[in-house]
């Protein structure tokens, strides 16, 4: 595995987060604010850390439709986001699993 390359990698995942970040808010706020939206949709508490989760289950979900990088480095930091989330507001605990099968 070139290392370089993967340097690279994780050097774009980060300038997404970066820029993301002055489009939409912290990195924290931003998911605290989809959190909360989801706890009142679904009528169960989201944390943060699950929204970032989802949203790199999402990300690789795509992939499925073929390989796109920017797709894939977005997964890539939402799961960066999510190590940093983790602890915050969650005990060590899996995401629950939804209560009927979901066909994606």
């Amino acid at each position: 595995m070139d290392r370089y390359l993967l340097s690279e990698f994780f050097s774009r995942c980060t300038e997404h987060i970066v820029q993301r970040s002055s489009q939409y808010d912290a990195p924290e706020l931003n998911l605290k604010r989809i959190a909360d939206a989801w706890t009142n949709f679904l009528k169960r508490e989201v944390t943060a850390y699950e929204v970032a989760v989802m949203m790199a289950m999402l990300k690789l979900c795509r992939l499925s439709q073929g390989y796109h990088q920017d797709t894939l480095e977005d997964a890539a930091a939402y799961i960066a986001i999510a190590e940093l989330l983790k602890g915050t507001e969650v005990e060590d605990e899996a995401i629950p699993p939804p209560e009927r099968g979901i066909a994606l």
